[in-house]
């Protein structure tokens, strides 16, 4: 029985442009066919440095919806 190969997720620390981590993180997302819930969880993991600290204005209740999390990152 053929195992599809799981695609390890990227590290985000602000340095680097967001729209591009974004980009490659979807393409991680879709390749593990992730749920928006999964995807949420996988980016907050993601998340170091200064990239990680917006974390803290985010209620902890809103740390599994994936729109909130990218919102606040694009801010």
């Amino acid at each position: 029985m053929y195992s599809r190969p799981t695609v390890k997720p990227l590290t985000f620390d602000g340095q680097t442009s967001w729209s591009v981590f974004k980009t490659q993180f979807d393409v991680v997302s879709s390749s593990n066919e992730w749920t928006n819930r999964v995807k949420a969880r996988q980016l907050v993991a993601s998340l170091r440095g200064s990239a990680a600290e917006v974390l803290q204005g985010i209620p902890a209740g809103n740390l599994t919806d994936l729109t909130t999390i990218e919102r606040t990152l694009e801010s």
